[in-house]
């Protein structure tokens, strides 16, 4: 098997080769997917033949353009950006996105890349200003759940080589979407519960029309018809996006749910858009409520984020520090110009028990 791939690898060399000695600069060639079918290999396999002409410069990977043979006037552009990498982000009210954009900068720039930081209001606004700043090697960009428009995206692509998405709400088009599929989590969340003998369930979670939000009430609709009464699942919405949650808006919302004496009908909450594991625990306070004494509780969020959790809650979710190291990953792949398929990129999901789900399953 080993010498099949090495001689697959000296064919598209030499297929390569030739290709360069005849072509004009600037001159595209075929793509990874053509070349794949072409010799009858694997994508890693055709990226390994290529990867010499790349670093060697006579290849040049272009974002619209594919991969093009280089010349003077190519290599002179090389020098022409602004910075390595430009971090654009929609201005909320969430600290985790904050801190995560924070901590993949300070990552790639102790890596030895240039690095400029800029938030925005509106679409507008970010086009005005992606004009007059210059060309990037790459742009991650965090939109926090609001719609990316085409005239936003083809502005990116104007002043980006590559664009990587914090989230995976974008998919199907000419970009690295990096995040969590929420309606595995919830999934998960939902099975935990039922195993711990919950037959009544609520999910609180944004009322946004954002596509990932609107899946995940959805996806609780269907969980919920397998109850063995489907009546007894309840959708708490609030109408913030997840990260501006406030007490008194959850504190509200589920108490409206209560009868005279206070009770809920629902044993058991999943809740999806917490980023503060004080404002929810408070917020069950002021409805005399104790997750894991008087409500199961499961958040949906990242495992290790300990001000998210308070060590308290169980959690559902991914791991900020692998997010962190996958964000590195592909943003140091697209500095270096190599030519890997745009693709999304779901981060493993685990649940992580802190002792805020009560057993009835023994009663």
């Amino acid at each position: 098997m080993q010498s099949k791939t090495k001689q697959i690898l000296a064919d598209i060399g030499r297929w390569v080769d030739n290709k360069i000695a005849e072509a004009e600069p600037g001159e595209r060639l075929p793509t990874i997917r053509h070349l794949m079918r072409e010799f009858g290999t694997a994508q890693r396999t055709v990226e390994a033949a290529l990867r010499p002409f790349l670093d060697d410069g006579r290849l040049i990977s272009r974002p619209g353009a594919g991969i093009v043979v280089a010349g003077e006037t190519l290599d002179a552009t090389q020098n022409a950006y602004a910075a390595d990498l430009l971090i654009l982000y929609r201005n909320s009210d969430s600290r985790l996105a904050r801190v995560t954009l924070q901590e993949v900068a300070a990552r790639l720039k102790s890596a030895g890349s240039s690095v400029l930081q800029l938030g925005f209001s509106g679409d507008d606004q970010a086009i005005d200003v992606l004009e007059r700043i210059g060309r990037f090697r790459a742009c991650l960009i965090q939109v926090n759940f609001e719609i990316l428009t085409v005239a936003f995206l083809a502005a990116l692509h104007r002043q980006a080589d590559h664009i990587v998405i914090d989230g995976v709400s974008a998919t199907g088009i000419d970009v690295d979407a990096i995040g969590t599929n929420w309606r595995e989590a919830l999934s998960i969340a939902f099975r935990a519960v039922r195993e711990n003998g919950h037959e009544k369930i609520a999910f609180l979670t944004s009322a946004h029309h954002a596509r990932q939000i609107a899946m995940a009430r959805r996806e609780f609709e269907l969980l919920g018809s397998t109850l063995p009464d489907p009546a007894q699942r309840w959708l708490i919405e609030l109408n913030a996006l997840p990260g501006s949650y406030q007490i008194n808006d959850i504190a509200e919302a589920i108490g409206r749910h209560a009868d005279d004496a206070g009770r809920l009908p629902f044993t058991a909450l999943i809740v999806w858009g917490v980023v503060e594991g004080f404002i929810l625990e408070r917020a069950l306070f002021e409805l005399g409520l104790e997750a894991g004494r008087d409500l199961s509780v499961i958040m949906l969020g990242s495992t290790d984020f300990q001000s998210e959790h308070l060590g308290r809650f169980d959690v559902v979710g991914n791991s900020h520090a692998e997010k962190l190291a996958v964000f590195e990953r592909i943003i140091a792949e697209r500095i270096a110009d190599r030519p890997h398929e745009p693709q999304t990129h779901y981060l493993p999901i685990s649940h992580v028990r802190h002792g805020s789900v009560i057993d009835l399953s023994s009663d």
